[in-house]
């Protein structure tokens, strides 16, 4: 199971380093229009997003939107080996993390318990729910552990990401309640 994980993330990562810049771009836009009209997007006061790498789906425009709305948008550090949620304020008050990922210098408390709507980055998805990340399971405890505030829980993905088939997972691997591809928006749990 777990060497088919790493095969999978192998692959997929490899396939997405490969896209262009103007088309990432292109089904990032989309993909994140969908998610900026969505009734969950526009419900929620709170919003987890990621910062983008390596051709992930971009959240930008999702933070762009979100700050107009007058929402309160944070990004994950990791803290003492786990992801913590803290309010973005601008792009100046961001440093590279831990895996040369921008993050926010933690000014005031984390507000994990606060979100109602977290936007998840991975590598490979399915139909059902599932998703495969980098392989450290920051993202996989951190949802297990806000699972009693109930935020709902979106996958951001390029349409070539979503696996033909159901993905192996573990009992602590957390599920999504929607994804979001430039294609379409498949609701499991909302």
């Amino acid at each position: 199971m777990v060497a088919d994980k790493q095969s999978l993330r192998k692959r997929y990562l490899q396939i997405r380093k490969g896209m262009s810049s103007f088309d990432s771009f292109m089904k990032s836009w989309t993909i994140q229009k969908y998610l900026i009209e969505a009734d969950f997007f526009l419900d929620s006061k709170v919003i987890g997003l990621y910062y983008p790498i390596l051709n992930e789906v971009q959240t930008f425009r999702i933070i762009d939107q979100s700050l107009l709305l007058c929402k309160t948008v944070c990004l994950p550090a990791v803290v003492d080996h786990q992801l913590s949620f803290y309010q973005y304020e601008s792009r100046q008050l961001l440093k590279i993390g831990k895996y040369n990922i921008m993050e926010p210098i933690p000014r005031k408390p984390e507000i994990n318990e606060r979100l109602d709507l977290i936007v998840v980055p991975g590598i490979v998805f399915d139909t059902t729910g599932n998703r495969i990340g980098y392989g450290k399971g920051y993202y996989d405890k951190f949802i297990n552990l806000v699972s009693a505030s109930k935020p709902i829980i979106v996958g951001l993905a390029y349409n070539f990401q979503v696996y033909g088939e159901k993905l192996s997972q573990l009992d602590h691997d957390a599920k999504m309640d929607i994804l979001i591809t430039e294609e379409f928006i498949k609701y499991f749990r909302y």
